[in-house]
């Protein structure tokens, strides 16, 4: 507020000593309107230089250091927050159905399947919310935070995805959901790890044939390659920003519902067994 007043201090002040030097040495009127318009323009360049300065400090030689050294640490130990019910995690009980109670049991150990079969140095969390951020407004599901050893560096959520949108009433024969990636710092990251961590969602969450599954995997290496391939476009196209990273993904999680049926016919409870994380070398 302080420099926007002495802007137009100093813009009032040129004037003043324009009308005088006019009166003094009679200089046309023509004349002094040119100046007048050189100096304010002047005044406008100074500030649009000072102010992509003040950006370019802030983006571009924005210091990395702290996340480049998390990002190299150990490895983090999810601490998962299961909420009880969707309710106890902050669900309105009014706008609960049962699709959302379905899709809610059937992820529960989405996390530990998840961090069973990532790369090495990532951990996913899950947190203690159950409301979410919807298209459309509130959105009912489970919540996780993204580790990349000591760094967080985004969340994913779990929602209905577009066939349990348009079918809640049949929801149990045409299941459907919505798995949302938000990251930051993924240009700091290896292309191998980055990839891995986009399989493993679209391969759980994307259809599944048994009969056929390479071509399913294969799919899901498409759906990954594909989302980084146009995230390191945009990075290119626009070097003086870093783009956060936003992934998709909707399906019948078939591969997801085959291993949780597989864990309960062996009475295998991942999150007491395991603490939700991956199986001890």
């Amino acid at each position: 507020m302080i420099k926007k007043i002495g802007i137009w201090v100093a813009i009032v002040a040129a004037c003043g000593i324009a009308w005088a030097t006019q009166k003094v040495f009679a200089i046309p009127d023509q004349t002094m309107w040119i100046a007048l318009i050189l100096i304010v323009l002047g005044i406008f360049g100074f500030q649009v230089e000072g102010r992509l300065q003040a950006i370019e400090e802030r983006v571009i030689r924005k210091d990395y250091s702290g996340i480049l050294k998390q990002l190299d640490g150990d490895r983090h130990v999810p601490q998962h927050k299961q909420p009880e019910s969707l309710v106890a995690g902050g669900a309105i009980a009014s706008w609960i159905n049962p699709a959302h109670e379905i899709l809610f049991d059937d992820f529960r150990w989405f996390g530990a399947v998840m961090n069973q079969h990532l790369p090495d140095a990532w951990a996913i969390e899950e947190l203690p919310k159950t409301d979410l951020r919807g298209y459309e407004g509130p959105e009912f599901g489970r919540k996780y935070r993204v580790w990349y050893n000591a760094c967080e560096i985004g969340t994913m959520q779990v929602s209905l995805g577009v066939g349990g949108l348009l079918k809640r009433d049949k929801f149990a024969e045409n299941r459907a959901a919505r798995v949302e990636l938000d990251l930051e710092y993924l240009r700091f990251i290896s292309y191998r790890d980055a990839r891995g961590l986009l399989y493993e969602v679209a391969l759980l969450v994307g259809s599944f044939a048994k009969d056929d599954g390479e071509t399913s995997r294969s799919k899901a290496q498409a759906i990954a390659s594909d989302a980084l391939g146009a995230h390191l476009w945009e990075t290119v196209r626009h070097p003086e920003f870093d783009p956060s990273f936003e992934f998709q993904v909707d399906g019948p999680y078939d591969l997801l519902r085959e291993i949780v049926d597989h864990w309960k016919a062996g009475g295998i409870d991942p999150m007491k067994k395991w603490n939700g994380d991956r199986e001890p070398a």
